[in-house]
């Protein structure tokens, strides 16, 4: 199922789970995670699944991100973030991603990532043996 945004939340649509447990740091005074904290949780999600298809020269670099807050999270809590392999462009991929505590959706998020050379600092085409590992971690 989506939401209006599009994106999915229902975590068993989701072929991508990373599990993460709300930390005594990630909140405030009333067990409240901050917001902050909520965007790492899709940072680690996220990198999660490039790291292992970057090099000391190419790597995906975040170009826009947004998450939407749906409802609190309190600690202690364990955090299922799903993610879809939304688009593969050809110098750039798109995931939707979908925080979930107890299988209720308490965020959502879209992440935009160029492919570059990181030496060179400009956007680079994503090959195709790239694209086929990225497809591979959505089955």
């Amino acid at each position: 199922m989506k939401n209006r945004n599009n994106i999915i939340n229902d975590i068993n649509d989701y072929k991508n789970i990373f599990y993460e447990n709300v930390r005594w740091g990630d909140t405030d005074g009333y067990n409240h995670v901050n917001n902050v904290s909520i965007s790492r949780y899709f940072e680690s999600a996220r990198v999660n699944i490039i790291r292992d298809l970057e090099t000391e020269k190419y790597s995906f670099i975040i170009v826009h991100f947004s998450i939407n807050y749906i409802d609190q999270i309190f600690y202690p809590s364990e955090i299922k973030i799903g993610t879809a392999l939304s688009k593969i462009g050809q110098k750039s991929i798109t995931f939707s991603h979908g925080l979930f505590v107890n299988k209720i959706c308490k965020s959502t998020a879209e992440s935009i990532l160029a492919y570059a050379d990181i030496k060179e600092k400009k956007s680079y085409i994503i090959s195709e043996k790239i694209k086929n590992a990225l497809i591979e971690k959505f089955r």
